[in-house]
């Protein structure tokens, strides 16, 4: 199955409360149509900083081996466990969102989350290992 294409948007922050939330790491991940690169752009705000800092994007081999597995793996996680949207109540207890997204467009807000139901043992698991996923593609990452 080609993994061309595919986007995720992962935010550490995603709680608030009488104010939106603050996240300190957003990280977006997109692979080419022809499943060969992973682009990452992140934002990275500083403790003690009220907004994120830009940071150079990196790029990432895909095109077999271990990383084209990974994403393969991300992609299946995501579409089996409830989703965490930004701002929406905290399902995972992480305060981090991972999102497959499409056409630009990331739900946002408690309304979007409202008829899911709180994930199971195994779904916790799966997000942690989504979670994993992740933070090991960005290190691997020039």
């Amino acid at each position: 199955m080609s993994i061309g294409g595919y986007k995720v948007m992962f935010q550490k922050g995603i709680t608030g409360g009488f104010a939106p939330p603050t996240p300190s790491v957003i990280h977006h991940l997109a692979v080419n149509d022809d499943s060969t690169t992973l682009t990452i752009t992140s934002l990275i705000r500083p403790h003690g900083q009220p907004q994120p800092i830009p940071q150079p994007p990196k790029a990432l081999s895909v095109a077999s081996g271990d990383h084209a597995a990974s994403l393969e793996r991300l992609r299946d996680i995501l579409s089996k466990i409830p989703p965490q949207f930004p701002g929406a109540d905290d399902l995972y207890k992480q305060d981090i969102s991972i999102l497959a997204v499409g056409e630009g467009v990331v739900p946002y807000g408690t309304a979007v989350a409202r008829n899911l139901q709180p994930p199971t043992d195994e779904q916790v698991q799966q997000f942690n290992q989504a979670v994993d996923i992740v933070n090991r593609l960005v290190a691997a990452a020039e």
